[in-house]
This record gives C-alpha cells, sequence and structure tokens, in this order.
C-alpha cells in the first residue's frame, strides 16, 4: 500500500516499516523521549514534524532523509541541531519555534533552496555566516531571540518580502537593507534600535514598518518617498523634518498609516 500521511502512533502499529512512498510524518507527542532509528530510513519523506516531544536532541541521521522540503521542530527543550542538517539540500521550509537553541550549525545556511524560514522564540545569540547563498529566500521571521547583529549580507538576498526580526536586543539594522528591492514587510518592535538604516526610499515595494518600543528618536525624511500601508512607531518619536514628514502622513490618512498606539494618523496631537 502507497501511504502519503501517517502519525507516529499510526506508523508504530505498522511497526516502523518502511512504508513505501511515505511523504509526510507527523511526531507530535509529549511521551516520545526518543526518536525511532527506522524513521530515517523514509527517505521519500518530503514533510516532517517533530514537536511537544521530550527528547533533547535531533539526532544525525535526519541528514539521510534528502527528500524534505518542510521541516517542523517546535515546543521541544532541544538545545542543539546536528551538522548533518546541511544535508538536507532539498528543504524550501523550516520552522524552528520554542527550543532551547543557542546556535544554528555552521552550514545551515547551505541549504539554498530554502523559501521561508521561520526562526521564532528560541535561544540564538548569533547566526552562522553565509545567509546571503539563500537566494530563493522570500519570508524570514527571526523574532523572539537573543540576536544582536542581522549580518549585513542580508542585503544581497533581493526576493525576500518579508523581514520580522523583532523581539531581539539589535541596536541598528545593517546600512545594506536598501538593496532589497523586493521588501514589502519591515518589522522589528521591541529591540534597542536607536535608528532607522538609511536608503529606506529605494525600497519602492515596502509597505509596512513596524518599529515600536526601540530606542528610537527620529524617524527619517525619506519615509515620506514610500507608499506606505502601515507605520507604526512609538507615538514620542520626533520626526525628522516635521512639517513635511506631518503633511505626508495626513495626506495618506486614508490608508492604514498608524502610530505605535493603532491610532490613525491625523487623530493624534501635533
Amino acid at each position: 500500500m502507497n501511504w502519503s500521511y501517517y502519525s507516529l502512533t499510526e506508523w508504530i502499529r505498522t511497526g516502523c516499516k518502511n512504508i513505501t512512498g511515505l511523504k509526510k510524518l507527523d511526531i507530535s507527542d509529549p511521551y516520545i523521549d526518543v526518536l525511532p532509528s527506522q524513521m530515517f530510513n523514509l527517505t521519500c519523506l518530503e514533510t516532517l514534524y517533530i514537536s511537544e516531544c521530550q527528547i533533547l536532541e535531533i539526532p544525525k541521521e535526519i541528514g539521510k532523509l534528502v527528500n524534505l522540503k518542510k521541516l517542523y521542530l517546535c515546543d521541544m527543550s532541544i538545545y542543539d541541531l546536528p551538522d548533518e542538517i546541511s544535508n538536507l539540500t532539498n528543504l524550501e521550509y523550516i520552522e524552528i519555534r520554542n527550543t532551547d537553541i543557542v546556535e544554528l550549525p555552521e552550514k545551515f545556511f547551505n541549504l539554498t533552496k530554502l523559501i521561508d524560514i521561520k526562526i521564532i522564540n528560541n535561544s540564538i545569540d548569533k547566526l552562522p555566516d553565509g545567509i546571503d547563498k539563500l537566494t530563493n529566500l522570500t519570508y524570514i521571521n527571526l523574532s523572539n531571540n537573543n540576536l544582536k547583529i542581522i549580518p549585513s549580507s542580508i542585503g544581497y538576498l533581493k526576493k525576500i518580502k518579508n523581514l520580522i526580526v523583532s523581539a531581539n536586543q539589535l541596536e541598528y539594522l545593517p546600512n545594506t537593507l536598501w538593496n532589497m528591492e523586493g521588501l514589502e514587510e519591515l518589522i522589528c518592535d521591541n529591540n534597542l534600535l536607536t535608528f532607522l538604516p538609511e536608503g529606506l526610499d529605494n525600497l519602492s515595494n515596502l509597505k509596512i514598518i513596524r518599529c515600536n518600543n526601540n530606542e528610537i528618536t527620529i524617524l527619517p525624511y525619506e519615509i515620506t518617498k514610500l507608499k506606505l500601508k502601515e507605520l507604526s512607531y512609538d507615538k514620542d518619536i520626533i520626526l525628522s523634518n516635521t512639517t513635511d514628514l506631518l503633511k505626508y502622513l495626513i495626506d495618506n490618512s486614508d490608508k492604514t498609516v498608524m502610530t505605535g498606539k493603532r491610532r490613525r494618523i491625523g487623530d493624534f496631537d501635533n
């Protein structure tokens, strides 16, 4: 029989046999503390969910699953990823959420087919080199980690539409952002930013900027050259060239352009 999807419970009932054509496996079980070794022989797998287990690490044998396109590692106390994860060269989507991971493998960014990355609510404090290799990437969410720096080489990724780096420890964003011509959404709330990078007016596709709860004191005048749908910022920020920028915001108040308190532009006190 040719199956396309199995949960762990169903698979165990089969005696963990190598099911021809199995493409999707869901291992979401709080009673699992060791991953069955047989699962790494399922080389036709394209989607693998591992979540809510009691495991502390992902075995290096995961590198055998070379046809994986989607990998979910969520809601576990794993603290490390094996270097062999870089063997998953067909991976297009990866989600690592709510774990204790503090760093990514050195060759993580060799996964050059990645389109979508969600690395959310972990303990990662730095990214490995090579993010510029991910030329197919369109979405990256690195929120709720301990990142202090976003590599400047991210500016080479011109297909990225959504860059989300909220709730880290960033003091600045790379000044290469102006080169990310596909960028539509920049979300950098809850950091330590003191300014937004120059050159944002080059990002003609940029529609959303959210920079609440930072140390920013001045918004750049360049924002007036953008056709924003949303601008979310702390209300006490001083606007550079205030008169022109305020006029721009009011003129665009029919769009979804807002302050940090989600009030419509034109309704706030001058």
